[in-house]
């Protein structure tokens, strides 16, 4: 009989039990209790474990997504060339040079300089004829008419009055025409004249005192609009933009003309043009 410390094999599967048992406690056999046999101890092997099965793991695969950049521009910073400064005084001399005269036609004030030409010198008292076609020859017969004196290109006869001219106002395409009448009581006339189709003509002429006559540059006028109000245009034409409308009987400083455009006599007073018409009493 075997102690009760000693192991005892299973005769099925050999698992090493304790004396104590008389089931295999692997395979739960009955052991053998035969004491004929000595169980040794022998070297009793496992079988190998099988590994757990485990499904892998589904992942998303990472995708590594470019970074998408903006091209960095870069801009080259504009740069004033190096200039001598003799050159930028040379320049800036030309620019004034250039811009004067273009500025002084282009103003209205400088546009009625540019057109006005005053001859206000005597002319020459000697004795002979007008020319054919020129803004005195067109405004004797006119101012002749008004005075019923005839027109002498010399020195009166002291007991005969005459008509001489004293000056000419040339505008653009019209002009004005002073005449003396040459009597004691110094009374002047002025014929105002235009040119169309290359020929000039007489429109109307006005006698008074010198300081008195009107429309003329650098002389004071009327407006002559009984009820009504005379436009001031911002050029001498009918199409120009109306810039003031003035009362009758209001006074008005000519500085240039006349001008002849659509049909018509201007003259320039500080606010713009203004008809002929609208001057003559």
């Amino acid at each position: 009989m075997k102690a009760i410390g000693t192991p005892v094999a299973c005769p099925a599967c050999r698992h090493p039990n304790p004396g104590i048992n008389i089931w295999c406690e692997r395979c739960r056999r009955p052991l053998d209790w035969n004491p004929s046999t000595r169980v040794t101890r022998a070297r009793v092997e496992l079988p190998p474990r099988r590994r757990a099965f485990a499904l892998p793991r589904l992942t998303m695969p990472a995708v590594a997504w470019p970074l998408v950049r903006l091209p960095v521009l870069t801009v080259p910073r504009p740069r004033m060339p190096q200039m001598p400064r003799i050159a930028l005084v040379v320049a800036a001399i030309l620019a004034v040079l250039l811009i004067v005269p273009v500025a002084y036609v282009l103003l209205p004030a400088g546009r009625s300089a540019v057109d006005q030409q005053t001859v206000a010198t005597h002319l020459p008292s000697t004795s002979g004829t007008t020319a054919v076609d020129t803004p005195q020859a067109a405004a004797i017969p006119g101012v002749e008419a008004k005075t019923h004196m005839r027109y002498h290109a010399g020195t009166c006869e002291a007991s005969k009055p005459c008509l001489r001219v004293v000056n000419e106002t040339m505008g653009k395409d019209a002009a004005a025409v002073v005449f003396s009448t040459a009597s004691s009581a110094a009374r002047q006339c002025v014929g105002y004249v235009y040119r169309r189709d290359g020929h000039w003509h007489f429109l109307d002429a006005v006698c008074g005192l010198p300081d008195q006559l009107s429309p003329q540059v650098a002389h004071d006028a009327t407006v002559h609009v009984p009820g009504n109000c005379a436009n001031v245009r911002v050029g001498a034409s009918l199409a120009a933009r109306v810039v003031a409308c003035l009362k009758d009987g209001s006074t008005v400083h000519v500085d240039a003309g006349p001008t002849y455009a659509d049909s018509r006599l201007w003259w320039h007073e500080p606010q713009g043009w203004i008809a002929h018409d609208f001057l003559m009493g």
